[in-house]
């Protein structure tokens, strides 16, 4: 890959990150009736968010969920770009199929870990969080595929 194409993959991976933040809104957001409800929701997870110090940092410091989407992000261009140049598929394809191997490598060991092993959640609520990232990790994924692509047909042009 030369320079430009890295470059290419950083302003892809950006947009990428805050589609992550705005999935996060969009997706996860509707499902925190559900995801919050103390009649579903294990106290232990309940207690992470609550008012009880010590806080989460994100609460200490907004602009930590932006910094860190967008770092992400940016990772995850870089590596969507040096993985998909063998996938002679359509870029929305490359991007549902970036997305869906992140989900597979991230979401299932994050949830059966931290969710519902640390934090006892009860399952059901661990499958609707197992959908909703399905659909953010989706989102970003086709964002970064189509920015990156829209980024080399204006170099081809």
């Amino acid at each position: 890959m030369t320079p430009l194409s890295w470059v290419r993959a950083g302003v892809a991976g950006l947009a990428g990150g805050i589609m992550w933040r705005l999935g996060l809104i969009f997706i996860f957001g509707p499902a925190q009736s559900i995801l919050a409800d103390p009649e579903r929701q294990s106290a232990k997870m309940l207690a992470v968010f609550s008012a009880d110090p010590p806080m989460p940092r994100m609460y200490e410091a907004p602009w930590l969920i932006w910094a860190g989407l967008l770092s992400i992000g940016l990772v995850w261009g870089l590596a969507y770009a040096w993985m998909s140049h063998g996938w002679a598929v359509a870029w929305w394809r490359r991007g549902l199929r970036f997305g869906l191997l992140s989900w597979l490598l991230m979401v299932p060991w994050f949830e059966f870990y931290l969710p519902w092993n640390v934090l006892r959640e009860p399952a059901a609520l661990v499958l609707l969080e197992l959908f909703c990232w399905a659909g953010v990790l989706l989102l970003v994924g086709v964002t970064i595929a189509g920015v990156e692509a829209a980024l080399n047909r204006r170099k081809a042009a």
